[in-house]
């Protein structure tokens, strides 16, 4: 029994080393300021948002060079810090029953992510890689699903000058994204490993063909803009079983998003930013209530109380984010506090995730 548990304890602590990001139809790395404020803030400057939230972000002159970017997250950050750790290490089965029940679900736990990009003169390219870790299951048949996930992208956007007051920004991307992940490591075959037999460990290859976002912006020289992009457009995805050669195939999740925000910067070392977006505007309107609305809507805001200092939070569909981001020349730091709902529903399966990255920013 006490083999037994420790084994439990050991596969525990395998997915605690990892990440996961529970969608293997689209792989998204979000830029920081645009998590910390509830991932709202698509309608506001910033050309690293053009690689997965709205491809008019690159629409500026700007040169920006990312090498690279590392990010690490704890996912379940409060339910961890809650487990009693001396009972685990002690190999008890009541603590280590406690752990499956917190990973109940299909849930992520830690994040570890490498992106690189380069943007000019309206022209984009991303790299990004992640090596992720699902929860799967519920209690003692939850099993942990090893993924590494790769994507590039690549797109253009332009500026029009509407008035010299007002500007149209719009611009497009496309995606290419590839997955190798293995089958649920359960307690059982957690056993096979321990004793070498991986006659049961089977590994799948996944890939998309190209897929695209477009998006436009409309920008006041006030401050305030307004942006809608459509996201996922075409392309398909095709999961291969290399053990069994099957071959499954789905297609990139669309979403139509839209979205105002204000930003102004009052001395070269104070500015605010404040957006409102509305996430996948079609299936809000499948199922219209107060609800759905608020689970569909983001907000936040920034304060920079430096030219290197910011302070950042947001809702998003209800739940809280808070982010502290600072730059010392070229290096960018930032610690990000995030709760996301892994269901469809607002309040059924809500998990919190501490991140910290470091860039290399030029």
């Amino acid at each position: 029994m006490k083999r037994f548990s420790i084994i439990l304890v050991l596969t525990s602590i395998l997915a605690l080393s990892l990440s996961a990001v529970p969608s293997l139809t689209s792989f998204r790395p979000l830029e920081r300021e645009y998590r910390a404020m509830g991932e709202s803030g698509m309608s506001l400057k910033g050309s690293s948002k053009g690689f997965s939230v709205n491809p008019a972000a690159l629409s500026t002159d700007r040169f920006s060079l990312i090498l690279p970017s590392v990010s690490l997250g704890v996912g379940s950050f409060y339910d961890i810090m809650g487990l009693p750790f001396d009972e685990i290490m002690k190999g008890e089965l009541g603590a280590v029953s406690e752990i499956l029940t917190k990973l109940t679900g299909f849930i992520p736990l830690l994040d570890a992510q490498l992106s690189s990009s380069l943007v000019l003169h309206g022209f984009g390219f991303s790299i990004d890689g992640d090596l992720a870790v699902y929860s799967l299951g519920e209690g003692l048949s939850t099993g942990l699903v090893p993924c590494l996930k790769t994507g590039t992208t690549f797109g253009y956007g332009h500026r029009f000058s509407l008035t010299p007051s007002l500007d149209l920004e719009a611009g497009i991307v496309a995606h290419n994204t590839s997955f190798f992940y293995s089958t649920p490591i359960d307690i059982n075959l957690a056993l096979d490993l321990v004793l070498q037999d991986m006659e049961n460990l089977n590994f799948s290859f996944a890939k998309t063909s190209l897929f695209f976002d477009v998006g436009t912006t409309l920008r006041s020289s006030s401050g305030f803009s307004a942006a809608l992009s459509a996201n996922g457009i075409g392309g398909s995805f095709t999961s291969r079983d290399v053990v069994k050669d099957e071959t499954v195939t789905l297609y990139p999740e669309f979403s139509l998003d839209a979205g105002v925000g204000w930003e102004r910067v009052f001395w070269s070392w104070l500015g605010l930013k404040a957006a409102l977006d509305i996430k996948d505007i079609t299936g809000l309107f499948s199922d219209l209530s107060f609800s759905e609305l608020l689970f569909h809507m983001n907000m936040g805001m920034k304060l920079n109380l430096t030219k290197g200092l910011g302070l950042m939070c947001g809702l998003k569909g209800g739940y809280p984010s808070f982010g502290l981001d600072l730059k010392l020349f070229f290096i960018d730091l930032s610690l990000l506090y995030t709760t996301d709902e892994y269901s469809e529903k607002m309040g059924y399966n809500p998990r919190d995730t501490l991140s910290v990255l470091v860039g290399l920013e030029f």
